[in-house]
């Protein structure tokens, strides 16, 4: 008896807490957030299930109705800032796989982003909104009506395999940015830990954006 009377007080309790206190906290959180500066490394960690991604570092997520919704990597994305900006194809346009199917950068900067499919673009949403985790998937992403999904899908990673890609390429561009600025003036200034800082890549000059574009964006 005395066991239900416990256990009838701690439910009451934590409802108690939950809607007046966690509730309205998230809500709150989720009205003013505002630019997330998550750590690069910790984007390469993790994956909502069900989303593929691409070597044109997309990912993607099938709708039911055999539309793809397309986004940029949020580890893209931070390395341009919170700041970064999107402009994209407009509805109506055929697109190849492998055309330009975006740019994302901040200021006169830009980097394309080239698509991991053919297909029509049916609709396109180029404002991030300043979220560059996997919170927002919605936010900055084109939907494409493929021509040959089935033939698509099978080259895309998903899952453990999606992971190790996203380590594999965060290693690289570390690797490629320590180069690329390897100059005293032009030193990169890494975050705690010696990992990459958001907005690591607005520490380059245009020629270095062209030359980040060309290692790991060309088609």
């Amino acid at each position: 008896m005395l066991g239900a009377v416990f256990f009838a007080i701690v439910v009451t309790l934590l409802t108690g807490h939950y809607f007046l206190v966690e509730r309205p906290r998230r809500i709150v959180g989720d009205s003013t957030a505002g630019p997330r500066a998550v750590p690069l490394r910790d984007l390469v960690s993790r994956l909502p299930a069900g989303v593929f991604l691409q070597p044109t570092f997309t990912w993607g997520e099938v709708r039911p109705a055999g539309d793809v919704e397309i986004g940029v990597h949020p580890l893209l994305l931070s390395l341009v800032g919170p700041d970064a900006e999107l402009e994209m194809r407009t509805a109506g346009e055929h697109i190849g796989k492998g055309d330009p199917l975006m740019t994302v950068g901040s200021g006169e900067r830009r980097l394309v982003v080239r698509s991991p499919l053919a297909g029509s673009v049916v609709a396109a949403d180029s404002t991030p909104r300043g979220h560059t985790d996997w919170q927002r998937l919605s936010d900055g992403t084109c939907l494409i009506q493929p021509e040959e999904l089935s033939a698509e899908v099978p080259t895309w990673m998903i899952g453990k395999a999606a992971v190790d890609w996203s380590r594999e390429q965060y290693g690289r561009i570390r690797d490629h940015l320590l180069q690329s600025t390897a100059e005293p003036q032009t030193g990169l200034a890494l975050a705690d830990g010696g990992e990459l800082p958001i907005g690591a890549l607005s520490q380059l000059d245009p020629a270095g954006w062209a030359d980040f574009e060309d290692e790991f964006l060309s088609a």
